[in-house]
């Protein structure tokens, strides 16, 4: 009897437990393999990935690294679930194997269960932006203040080695805002505790400069971001603000925008709609987050207040009623921003192939059905974003080489300076068109002078990456007469050459210096004739009149005639008329504004 009951326990047992991982509603599913590298070792994969319930974005096969307890890991990154108890109680593994009679998903225990965890190693930037109104009120202000802090405290413990890098700024009028700022720095246990005492240290004083705050925070974050080391710059992933007021802007003006105006008309909150919320900053969407409380000073209906918001937030606001609820909402802001570290390893034993699965928990679904791993897609979509770069305005100067292919060849070394200018593409602001002016004039001898014009693209973000320069345009080449008689023992007349210009370079974003080299290649038109070509003796017009060597020169082989002492007409040697090659190169250093 012992036995049969124990038969059936057993029975029962992996009928349920086929049941928890076949039907079950949170599950990874994946195709483990074991290949062979070129170099002879093992490489590990998982391919013909599938999910329900979990979201995620991964490649189509995804290598597998091999832990110190020689277990393989696969590491799903920004893992989310819709499971109400998260990754918290980890996951299961199962394989699919034969079981004497058939195949069946069956649990192996002693692979330890699949964690979440955090990337921490990713920079991210964020700003936080805290309305210091008098509308407020002192309670209000204090609630708000430790709403602040505790957004710190989570963001710090996720990651307490730097990898968050916060900025704080506090507005109410333009000038204090000037003064109420703290640059952005990584987040330690040193500087946690003096952004906390920034934050209660701030005050309250008249008027809402919201705008003008948000635009200050975007700016710096642009900045911060443009001088990252190398290798933050390869680890940034992340940019937003989180901008919290209890009311309308009511200060922010600029005369370069225009004149300040109510609600959706105004046009700094035209401005920061589309020139900072998803600006992009490093080659990333700047999210902007508002928070945001119906004041005293709101009486409008919710349909202002709304659209007024939702203008400058990347995705929907939060719009609250009053301060009850203001802690929560830093605190789940703040948990979202972690959410984009939070990856999921789940480890296969070294030596098994075949299918495998992970399932949380105990839940199970009458539904078997995969689902291919995709992004979640119930986010709100970029907003469509206008240019957002700051046009491109440069000088520049350098070195310029010319070789003239001339009866007597000579080559010219002069400097070259220019001015070059590029306005980003309201359809794709990585590419930007403008124009090009520069002036070359030699030295070392009396060359000729340069004057070059033509229209200059830039393609490539030239605010936070390198790009690629290239310009073309006309080059005019001028110079007067020339005589050498000491040293050359000739004299030539050039016309005004014209040529083509090339001009190719790339931007930095180190020191916003550019470099570039402009390739010249045109022709002119000369004039020349020996000097030694003149009788040495008097020479004579057809009236009898001597004429000097000067007056001479420039009418010397222009058929007119010329007699000696005796009145014996001379022979003339003609002017030769050349036309010559030139060739110009220079190599250029510039400085963006």
């Amino acid at each position: 009897m012992k036995r049969i009951l124990l038969l059936l326990a057993s029975v029962l047992f992996v009928a349920a437990s086929f049941a928890q991982a076949d039907k079950a509603k949170y599950y990874i599913e994946g195709e483990y393999s074991i290949s062979r590298s070129a170099g002879g070792k093992f490489v590990y994969n998982l391919s013909n990935i599938s999910s329900k319930g979990i979201y995620f974005s991964v490649p189509d096969t995804l290598r597998g690294v091999v832990e110190p307890d020689e277990s393989i890991s696969f590491t799903f990154e920004k893992a989310t679930t819709d499971c109400p108890d998260g990754f918290k109680d980890g996951l299961k593994f199962w394989k699919w194997q034969n079981n004497g009679k058939n195949y069946s998903w069956q649990r192996d225990s002693e692979v330890k269960d699949a964690q979440q965890n955090f990337e921490t190693d990713k920079v991210m930037v964020a700003m936080l932006i805290l309305d210091c109104s008098n509308s407020l009120g002192d309670a209000n202000f204090a609630k708000l203040k430790s709403s602040a802090i505790k957004f710190l405290d989570i963001l710090y413990n996720a990651s307490p080695d730097g990898s968050v890098r916060i900025g704080i700024i506090g507005f109410n009028t333009m000038s204090n805002t000037d003064e109420m700022v703290r640059d952005i720095e990584p987040l330690t246990t040193s500087s946690k505790d003096r952004m906390v005492q920034f934050i209660q240290g701030l005050t309250l004083y008249n008027n809402t400069s919201l705008y003008y705050a948000m635009r200050k925070g975007s700016d710096m974050i642009s900045d911060y971001v443009s001088s990252l080391s190398a290798e933050d710059r390869d680890k940034f992933d992340h940019a937003c603000m989180v901008s919290f007021t209890d009311g309308y802007d009511n200060h922010s003006k600029d005369e370069r925008l225009g004149v300040p105006q109510r609600g959706l008309d105004n046009p700094y909150f035209q401005y920061i709609r589309d020139n900072v919320v998803n600006r992009s900053v490093g080659g990333k969407f700047l999210k902007s987050h508002v928070i945001a409380v119906k004041g005293n000073d709101v009486s409008e209906d919710n349909k202002l207040y709304k659209e007024v918001f939702q203008g400058i937030s990347s995705e929907d606001p939060v719009l609250l009623d009053d301060f009850s609820q203001v802690e929560a909402q830093f605190e789940k802001m703040a948990n979202d921003l972690i959410k984009r570290w939070q990856n999921l390893t789940c480890y296969v034993p070294s030596a098994h192939q075949g299918r495998v699965r992970w399932t949380i928990g105990d839940y199970t679904d009458n539904s078997t059905v995969t689902q291919t791993v995709v992004e979640k897609t119930n986010e709100i979509k970029e907003k469509a974003v206008s240019y957002t770069k700051k046009a491109f305005l440069g000088l520049n100067v350098g070195l310029d080489f010319e070789i003239a292919s001339m009866r007597r060849s000579f080559t010219y070394v002069g400097l070259c300076t220019g001015f070059d200018f590029a306005v980003p593409l309201k359809t794709n602001d990585n590419v930007a068109v403008g124009g090009m002016l520069s002036l070359k004039w030699p030295f070392f001898v009396r060359g000729p002078f340069h004057l070059g014009a033509g229209p200059l693209f830039l393609v490539g973000d030239y605010e936070n990456k390198a790009s690629f320069m290239l310009g073309t345009g006309v080059d005019l080449r001028f110079r007067n007469k020339v005589e050498r008689p000491k040293k050359f023992d000739w004299t030539a007349q050039n016309r005004i050459g014209a040529g083509g210009t090339l001009r190719l370079g790339f931007t930095t974003i180190k020191h916003k210096l550019y470099f570039f080299t402009d390739l010249t290649l045109g022709g002119f038109g000369t004039q020349y004739t020996d000097i030694k070509d003149i009788p040495n003796v008097p020479i004579y017009d057809e009236n009898g009149a001597e004429i000097p060597l000067d007056v001479l020169k420039p009418r010397w082989g222009h058929n007119e005639h010329f007699y000696s002492e005796s009145g014996t007409e001379i022979e003339q040697f003609m002017y030769e008329n050349a036309h010559h090659l030139y060739f110009n190169f220079s190599l250029n250093v510039g400085y963006r504004f």
